[in-house]
């Protein structure tokens, strides 16, 4: 069970409500926790989208929690824009974080940045995305994402970030904790050195054993893989049946942004268990 003197994300949660649904999971995962935490929510919902019908789903559901002793209020944003609504509750509100279903992905995907990408690169808190209604606040493996190899002063901050509250969460919550880094061949990282796959594996390995300090995690348990981390974190998420899936985001923006996006961007829709992504700190 989480707990509120060890977790750090025991403020506010805003959680974003789908209009398009009738089994709101972000905010089943919500009131879960906020069970748990001590927490309130505040449940944001755009003006063209509060019908009597889904206000009616949503009031049945805060009586729910209102028994459990769970405080929940609906905010209502005259915001047309999701974004926009988001980024503008956050500034007024200051959550400690956001729970959400992932962006359906679309055709316009290709061609624009979807809501999501944008929403990781300009949300002044932790995101979590909800894919499943999996209970990983009772236990199950945890997967942290990191970059074994960077050297940039903000990878590495990041790292030590991902792998702090990943192992709290592990740990409060008496799950399995599981460390991924995926090192590139030699034609991804454009090296002309011969060194082989086996040491290179070597090295990431031990990166990761000195990242993780005083933190014992067995060799088993720590993974690491070579290619593309878009697409070898689900794979390692899907074999060890990870039921949450830590990892940050650079945000990067501009150009570079458009063009190469971010791995916690590149995942989202390729995971299918519950992603937490966190901006630098």
């Amino acid at each position: 069970m989480l707990c509120n003197n060890n977790i750090q994300f025991n403020r506010h949660i805003l959680v974003i409500i789908n209009p398009n649904i009738d089994e709101q999971i972000a905010l089943n995962k919500a009131v879960r926790l906020a069970e748990q935490l001590g927490s309130t929510i505040t449940a944001l919902i755009r003006k063209k989208h509060a019908i009597p019908k889904l206000m009616a789903t949503l009031n049945k559901k805060l009586s729910v929690a209102a028994i459990k002793g769970i405080a929940i209020s609906i905010e209502i944003s005259d915001e047309n824009n999701l974004l926009r609504a988001i980024l503008r509750a956050q500034h007024e509100h200051g959550f400690g974080w956001l729970i959400k279903q992932p962006h359906q992905p679309s055709l316009t995907d290709h061609v624009f940045l979807s809501d999501d990408w944008k929403l990781l690169r300009n949300s002044r808190c932790p995101v979590l995305m909800v894919n499943a209604n999996n209970n990983w606040e009772d236990g199950g493996p945890f997967l942290c994402c990191v970059n074994a190899n960077s050297n940039d002063s903000e990878h590495q901050v990041l790292n030590a970030h991902v792998i702090k509250v990943g192992l709290l969460l592990a740990k409060v919550s008496n799950g399995q904790r599981h460390l991924v880094s995926a090192y590139p061949s030699i034609m991804q990282s454009g090296s002309e050195s011969d060194q082989v796959p086996t040491l290179l594996e070597s090295d990431y390995r031990s990166a990761c054993h000195k990242m993780l300090g005083n933190h014992e995690i067995p060799d088993s348990q720590i993974h690491i893989v070579q290619g593309p981390p878009e697409l070898l974190i689900p794979q390692v998420a899907e074999k060890i049946k990870a039921k949450m899936v830590v990892l940050g985001t650079v945000a990067r923006s501009g150009l570079q942004g458009i063009l190469l996006g971010n791995t916690a961007e590149q995942v989202l829709t390729r995971l299918k268990t519950d992603i937490l992504i966190l901006p630098p700190e």
